[in-house]
């Protein structure tokens, strides 16, 4: 896809990424992810969080282009929280034009553009959305204890999990636990170094990557962990097209996140998955990123229909 002509901002849990382009070329930035919603996190947290990113870019141009936000745990925020981050970014950054969506309609966009089908946003959490036409069906996005089945954090707990049935002698694996010690220290301090962890989420989450690298080394218990996280997904990418296509209807799915970055060994079962479930749905590749898939919202918020939990518009 082309560069983002806008703000384009997808705020992940583990990481803010930031993009523009214009007379001065093209320009990323990055900064800490931004916790959900919640008792201990306010809407001037998450402002502060995307304000963060945006700096790194340096000065916007005039007139200000129109800004897209991509947010994680969008579904836990109410229309007051909305509103405020809303103002506050406005305020600070002299916009006319914000959009602001759950980081799975910025996830379809980039991966999908204005065409219909499903996308599959799995990194410290996941969500899957689908939509058809002006319609919008989306599955799970609640969170590491209530949901987010296949998702970075699912896979680093049942990695961790694994790991230390192995020290317990209850029949984990031994590659796990070294694997693991090499990320956070060897025990019995290693529970602490998680626990005491800013974002306990992020850590944990952060383990997926060694489990699937101990995966493709050939551990069979790691291995099945990430063959049920790819099943999981693809289990999730198929009911959110059964709400807006029949049983047999063709539609495609595709994906975003840094899980899929494990590449073959869990794209692979999430695709023959995808193919047992619903017989002539393909997945494709992604034409973009999530920070395509914000720009794109900017630039075409304006006729897009807002949908709770999905997309919301300050009007």
């Amino acid at each position: 896809m082309t560069p983002p002509s806008a703000v384009a901002v997808d705020a992940g849990q583990t990481e803010i990424k930031a993009a523009l382009t214009d007379e001065r070329g093209p320009r990323t930035a990055r900064a800490p992810g931004v916790r959900r919603l919640g008792l201990d996190i306010g809407p001037d947290d998450v402002a502060a969080a995307l304000l963060a990113a945006v700096a790194g870019l340096g000065p916007l141009p005039d007139p200000r282009p129109p800004m897209g936000v991509g947010l994680s745990g969008f579904e836990a925020a109410g229309d007051a929280d909305l509103r405020r981050v809303h103002a506050i970014l406005v305020e600070a950054l002299g916009l006319d034009h914000l959009a602001i969506a759950s980081d799975g309609l910025t996830s379809l966009f980039g991966a999908l553009g204005a065409s219909d089908g499903a996308v599959v946003a799995a990194g410290t959490g996941t969500v899957v959305l689908a939509r058809r036409d002006d319609a919008y069906a989306k599955v799970d996005g609640w969170g590491s204890l209530l949901g987010d089945g296949g998702s970075g954090f699912a896979i680093g707990r049942a990695g961790l999990d694994s790991a230390l049935r192995h020290a317990d002698g209850r029949h984990g694996s031994a590659a796990l636990l070294e694997a693991a010690a090499l990320r956070f220290g060897p025990l019995p301090g290693l529970p602490q170094a998680i626990y005491a962890s800013a974002t306990p989420n992020r850590a944990v989450a952060s383990f997926a990557a060694d489990v699937a690298a101990t995966a493709r080394a050939g551990d069979e218990r790691a291995l099945a962990i990430v063959e049920h996280a790819a099943r999981e997904l693809a289990r999730s990418a198929c009911a959110a097209l059964g709400r807006l296509f029949a049983p047999n209807e063709r539609a495609v799915v595709s994906y975003a996140g840094h899980v899929f970055d494990d590449g073959p060994v869990l794209i692979e079962p999430f695709t023959q998955e995808v193919a047992d479930s619903r017989p002539g749905t393909s997945v494709i590749v992604p034409e973009g990123d999530s920070l395509d898939g914000a720009a794109f919202l900017a630039e075409h918020a304006s006729s897009l229909r807002p949908e709770p939990g999905i997309l919301w518009n300050a009007g």
